[in-house]
């Protein structure tokens, strides 16, 4: 019957081994000391002429490390020798040995072990006899908490009998024993190692290294995903994207990190705000840091470099100069405008109208002598100032030569200075202006006397819109007579305005019909259509 039950006993405890094998990590206490008491059963080799019987034991382990410790351990019991009549014997078995276990911080602890030791046997009627043996064994202790657990046992204990009612030879005893271990000498388990137990460690998965709160959860001051004790950076800001080390990227090289920068491809050398974004301090298109003019007026127009074109020198940008055409070496006020007026200007501006008289042609021909053109490019000069006024080109002739052809040549020349001034300034808006032919119907002196015909000799520029000269008039002189020094980026050598941007082309000219009598002037450069015939 005893052994029926230890057979079956057995067949539950490997399966408690086989089971301790698999489970999972415990939340328990890292001890170095086990404390067995057991009770169980002894079966004995019937070379023994003993009797199955109830046994009990004490056992004592320490742990070298996690999986290899040292157990001693006393077992004794009380059989029956077989047959009865012999009487009753008592059997002690006294071991040390290694015992191992592959997962000793877990729920279930199974081991395998195994040692040396004695085994005294008092025989009634023998007399006692102590003989060397060796034991081994496997078994599985499963905690019921922190400081206690329940064990299950069975070793096999080996040694050579030399008295007693059998023969002399070597015999086997089988043990088997269940009972109560205690765990001493030890400390809460921490699995990850970051000084939290894991039985109060809400986040027993931790890397180690990190640092934690009380809880066991590690901390990101930073907010950067990367965890205190293992962030490089610690001091990361918060939206910034890091790398692994949990230090700041900056993709861009602007010093504003990924993340938080708004214009993450941002060029290299440019000056940005706190949101990482270029800054154009002086406003001309051109970011600061690239550009060599950083306090260029707003409103002037600049180059690649950020510094600002003055296409006439006069130390005012292109842009902001209301007199983009002022002659070189001339004093300009804040506008760009010449503080002093040229005397055809101040004849325009009094008068309405500028007049060249004894204007010089080549004999029967349309073009200008030199000292003519010098003439007209001083007036073009003028125009070019003022672009905003529509002119009247009007010619007129003295007495001499055919009456047939006063008219017509006079239109003719108009047309020939009109076309003059636009290649000297192509800026002009041929809107504007218009020619007229007056041959010698308009004389304003007696074409009786060289100096009367000189007079009638002339070019008259003539005002058509006072209003327009008279509301520039008045904003030109707001911006006061003071010359002005240049504006910061200026003046440049001469030779660099090659850099310059080239003068807007003249936009088409109006469809507007000329007043009566008058030809509009022409689209472009090409020959105007032939003159009509003054009335």
């Amino acid at each position: 019957m005893i052994r029926s039950c230890v057979r079956a006993t057995l067949s539950v405890a490997l399966a408690a081994v086989l089971a301790a094998s698999t489970a999972r990590v415990a939340l328990a206490v890292e001890e170095r000391v086990w404390l067995s008491l057991e009770a169980g059963a002894d079966l004995y080799d019937a070379e023994e002429a003993l009797r199955d019987a109830p046994a009990f034991g004490l056992r004592a382990t320490g742990f070298l490390n996690r999986w290899v410790g040292i157990e001693g351990l006393y077992h004794r019991a009380s059989p029956d020798q077989d047959p009865t009549t012999l009487g009753s014997a008592t059997v002690a078995h006294y071991g040390a040995g290694l015992i191992l276990t592959p997962q000793r911080y877990a729920w279930a602890l199974p081991y395998v072990y195994g040692g040396i030791g004695s085994v005294k046997v008092d025989r009634d009627g023998f007399a006692a006899k102590s003989n060397s043996a060796f034991h081994g064994g496997l078994g599985a202790v499963f905690r019921a908490g922190e400081r206690l657990g329940i064990r299950l046992d069975a070793r096999d204990v080996s040694y050579k009998q030399e008295n007693g009612p059998g023969r002399a030879t070597r015999v086997n005893e089988f043990q088997i024993s269940s009972g109560i271990t205690g765990f001493w000498i030890g400390r809460p388990r921490d699995t990850d190692e970051d000084g939290v137990p894991d039985k109060t460690d809400r986040c027993p998965g931790t890397p180690k290294g990190a640092v934690v709160d009380a809880g066991g959860c590690p901390l990101d001051t930073d907010k950067d995903k990367v965890f205190d004790g293992l962030d490089k950076c610690a001091s990361t800001p918060e939206g910034a994207v890091v790398d692994e080390k949990g230090c700041p990227l900056d993709s861009d090289g602007d010093g504003v990190f990924d993340g938080i920068d708004k214009c993450p491809d941002t060029a290299k050398g440019i000056l940005v705000d706190a949101q990482g974004c270029p800054m154009d301090s002086d406003g001309d298109l051109v970011f600061d840091g690239p550009d060599q003019c950083p306090n260029t007026p707003k409103g002037a127009k600049v180059d690649t470099s950020g510094c600002p074109f003055d296409a006439d020198l006069d130390g005012v940008p292109d842009g902001i100069d209301t007199c983009p055409f002022t002659p070189a070496g001339v004093a300009v006020n804040a506008g760009g405008c010449p503080v002093a007026l040229s005397p055809y200007e101040r004849q325009l501006l009094d008068d309405w109208v500028i007049r060249l008289t004894d204007i010089e042609f080549v004999v029967d021909s349309l073009r200008l002598t030199p000292q003519g053109q010098a003439r007209i490019d001083e007036v073009a000069s003028v125009l070019a100032q003022w672009p905003m006024l529509k002119l009247e080109v009007g010619v007129h002739s003295d007495n001499l030569g055919e009456d047939a052809r006063r008219q017509s040549q006079s239109q003719l020349r108009a047309r020939a200075i009109l076309q003059y001034i636009y290649s000297k300034y192509p800026s002009l808006n041929a809107k504007n202006y218009w020619y007229v032919g007056y041959g010698d119907t308009q004389p304003i002196g007696s074409n009786k006397t060289a100096e009367g015909r000189a007079m009638n000799r002339r070019v008259e520029f003539r005002l058509m819109n006072m209003d327009a000269l008279t509301k520039e008039r008045e904003r030109r002189e707001a911006l006061g007579t003071t010359p002005v020094p240049p504006a910061p980026g200026l003046p440049r050598k001469a030779q660099e305005q090659s850099t310059q941007e080239p003068a807007p082309a003249p936009p088409p000219a109006s469809t507007t019909p000329a007043p009566p009598g008058q030809t509009p002037a022409p689209d472009s450069m090409a020959p105007p259509p032939p003159p009509s015939p003054a009335k």
